[in-house]
Parts: C-alpha cells; sequence; structure tokens
C-alpha cells in the first residue's frame, strides 16, 4: 500500500475514512442539531440555512482541492454525473491486472453516493480473456484487489469482515473461500511469496508481518518504534523483501531478509524513495523519488548503490513496472499536459511515449502493467469520455478498448 501510489488504499478506501460506512441520515440530524446549538446565538436576520449553506460549500470546496483526501475527482465526478451516470471503471491500487495465464482482471464500480454507501456500491471485480471477450464477476462488490498466486491456483484478496478489512484467499474458480486474517484493527494483503507459499500482509500501524498461504504462522517483521513501512516487494529468489518506510514523512526504500532480519536503508536522506520493484533477475531495483526536484523513476542496485535517474525531464514520473524480460520499464507521466504511458530501455536510453492521446492514459495510481510474455500492455484512459480498461501492443500500436460502461 504505497505509491506516491499514495498508497491511497484506493480511491475508496480514502473516501471511507472521511465518510465512514454506514453513514445514516440520523448522523446528518445530529450534525445539524450540534449546529443548530453551536449558533443559536446569532441574530434572526442571518438566517440558519445560510450558515449550513456556507458550511457546506467549504466542506465539498475543501474536499475537493485537498489532496491528502484523494477524492476530489470522485466528488467532481459526483457533480457532474451522480450515481445516475455511467459507471467509472478503476483499476484497484494500481492498472488493470493480468493473470499467470495471460487474462485480464480490473475492477468496475459506480461513483460512491457522497453522504451514504447503500448496498451494492462499491467496487466489483471482474476477469476477462486478453480481448475483453469473457468477461465475469469474480468477486462481489466491496472486495480488493485480488492477486493470484504465482502457479495461478488460489487468489488472494481484501474484505470488511466485522467492520475492518482482512485477508482471504479462495480457488481460482471461485470456490473454496476461506478468511487468512482476524486482527482487530484490520489486516491488507501485500504481496505472494515467488514460490507462493507466504504471505506478507499490514496491519496495526502499517506494520509489516508475514504468514503462511493458509494463515498459519502470522508473525510481525517490522517494529512500530523503527518506522512505518508500506506495502512489499519479494526479490525474485524469496530472500529478501523491499518496502517503502513513510518514516517522519519522508519516503525511503528499505530492504530486509525474508525473516525480518537484516533491515537496511537504501535511500536514506538527502535522498528518499518509495515503491520499490526488482528486476526479472534480482539485481536491480526501480523505485521512484524526488530528489532532483520532481518524481522521477530511479534504477539502483539491489545494495542500494548506483543510484540513477531515468527519466531526467521536467514533469513528474510515476510507476516504473519492469518488463518480464528486464530490459524495458514502464511508467506514466503528466510531462506533456496530460497523463501518457511511457517505455524506456532499463539503461535510461530508448524514452518513448506509447499512447499519444489527449485524453489521460494511465493516470497516477494506475499506471500500466505487462502481460505475462511482454508482448502487450494494459492501461486505463478517458480518452473516450469515461475510464475504461484498453490494451496495447508492447511497442504502443493496436490500442484498443476492451470494455464498455461496464459492459
Amino acid at each position: 500500500m504505497t505509491d506516491v501510489e499514495l498508497v491511497e488504499l484506493e480511491v475508496a478506501d480514502s473516501f471511507e475514512r472521511v465518510f465512514p460506512v454506514p453513514v445514516v441520515s440520523a448522523d446528518w440530524d445530529d450534525v445539524l442539531d450540534r449546529a443548530e446549538v453551536r449558533h443559536q446565538r446569532r441574530t434572526p436576520s442571518f438566517p440558519r440555512w445560510r450558515v449550513f449553506a456556507i458550511a457546506a460549500v467549504i466542506l465539498v470546496g475543501g474536499l475537493l482541492v485537498t489532496p491528502a483526501f484523494g477524492i476530489g475527482s470522485s466528488l467532481l465526478d459526483l457533480v457532474r454525473g451522480g450515481r445516475s451516470g455511467p459507471p467509472r471503471l478503476t483499476a484497484v491500487g494500481g492498472p488493470p491486472g493480468w493473470t499467470p495465464d495471460g487474462r485480464i482482471v480490473f475492477a468496475s464500480r459506480r461513483p460512491l453516493h457522497v453522504f451514504a454507501t447503500p448496498a451494492g456500491d462499491g467496487y466489483q471485480l471482474y476477469v476477462m480473456n486478453a480481448d475483453g471477450s469473457g468477461k465475469r464477476a469474480l468477486l462481489e462488490p466491496g472486495a480488493h484487489p485480488p492477486s493470484w498466486s504465482p502457479d495461478g491456483r488460489k487468489i488472494a484478496f481484501g474484505r470488511r469482515h466485522n467492520g475492518s478489512y482482512q485477508v482471504y484467499v479462495m480457488n481460482a474458480d471461485g470456490s473454496g473461500e476461506r478468511r487468512l486474517t482476524g486482527r482487530a484493527r484490520g489486516a491488507f494483503f501485500d504481496a505472494w511469496s515467488p514460490d507462493g507459499r507466504k504471505i506478507t500482509f499490514s496491519a496495526g500501524n502499517s506494520e509489516i508481518y508475514v504468514m503462511n498461504a493458509d494463515g498459519s504462522g502470522q508473525r510481525r517483521l517490522t517494529q512500530r518504534s523503527k518506522f512505518e513501512p508500506g506495502g512489499t516487494a519479494w526479490s525474485p529468489d524469496g530472500l529478501k523483501i523491499a518496502f517503502t518506510n513513510w518514516y517522519q514523512g519522508n519516503g525511503e526504500v528499505w530492504v530486509m531478509n525474508a525473516d525480518g532480519s537484516g533491515q537496511r536503508n537504501l535511500t536514506p536522506p538527502p535522498g528518499g524513495g518509495s515503491n520499490p520493484a526488482w528486476s526479472p533477475d534480482g539485481r536491480k531495483i526501480a523505485f521512484l523519488s524526488g530528489r532532483d526536484g520532481n518524481y522521477g523513476i530511479y534504477v539502483m542496485n539491489a545494495d542500494g548503490s548506483g543510484q540513477r535517474n531515468l527519466t531526467r525531464e521536467q514533469g513528474d514520473d510515476y510507476g516504473g513496472a519492469w518488463s518480464p524480460d528486464g530490459r524495458k520499464i514502464a511508467f506514466v507521466t503528466r510531462r506533456d499536459g496530460n497523463w501518457e504511458v511511457y517505455v524506456i530501455n532499463a539503461d535510461g536510453s530508448g524514452k518513448r511515449n506509447l499512447t499519444r492521446n489527449p485524453g489521460n492514459d494511465g493516470p497516477r495510481g494506475f499506471g500500466a502493467a505487462w502481460s505475462p510474455d511482454g508482448r502487450k500492455l494494459t492501461f486505463v484512459s478517458d480518452r473516450d469520455g469515461n475510464y475504461e480498461v484498453y490494451v496495447m501492443n508492447a511497442d504502443g500500436s493496436g490500442q484498443t478498448r476492451l470494455t464498455h460502461h461496464g459492459s
């Protein structure tokens, strides 16, 4: 749960932290009652309804311009179309993903109502063939990003249980669903180990935990007294774990052994970094850093040496997804005035805009994802007026829309 992926859990989670679920009309009656008491000394020449109207404008306006909430765009969507408008497709916690067998998984939802979330609202997870055919619902609304085990036989995901998110697992066909965690403060899935035998998750104050794939052997790897870690990335050999540490508000890339020992800061001040991603051979780590004045894609050796900015240019760059062969890195940027999907060689050469469209392609928090064979990339775009799932060849050709208003 990283990012300058702000590790926004997702837009839905940010929204729920501001307007807890469920929110019922009685809560707003209480708000109005409190407001009436607070303003009961005002003179009759200034009616209470004006106070409430001004307060509402300030509240909504503040949320729309406050990045910390991460919900401004969602509220704007509601103003433009409300719940009666067409569904907006969003990738939960990242771009539309790929299953090990080459299918595409994505999430769709209608925008949440501003002051309530009736049953049925929320993300619906789907899986479809690489050409957009055979789409079917995978999980009911309210579930969070599905992640296939390396062998493709299991799916881990998150869902609310007794008021807090917990980690679940099920068979790839949807059967055999089972809850793995039951922590009072909730638990959030992070990643499968490369051999599929272990799962990392975050709990408590964003501490990193590990457990066996069946939920047994849960153990904390990091200590709150040292730092507040973010999401995890296993090295290809499964021996190390890289993660983002947001200690005192500054992002840093740390690495540790799979048992939690040997914790080390690879990007100490004044460098900093976040969102580590191992190269397929485990020799390099790509990461995000704003050390040069704007966010860029950096690469370093697995021991932290040789740190280098690959995308040197004005304009913030996000993402950093290695191609399966380790030769290229896909990222997203607004350097051209709108979001575009770019690709660059792992040595920093050959930078190229793949999407070249006036719309927003792969906006921050979504990025792009490589197919298992490295021949295609998925991304989301609003080029047709609504965020939809697209696929293209690795060279940017053949850009094809796969979803149509949720159909």
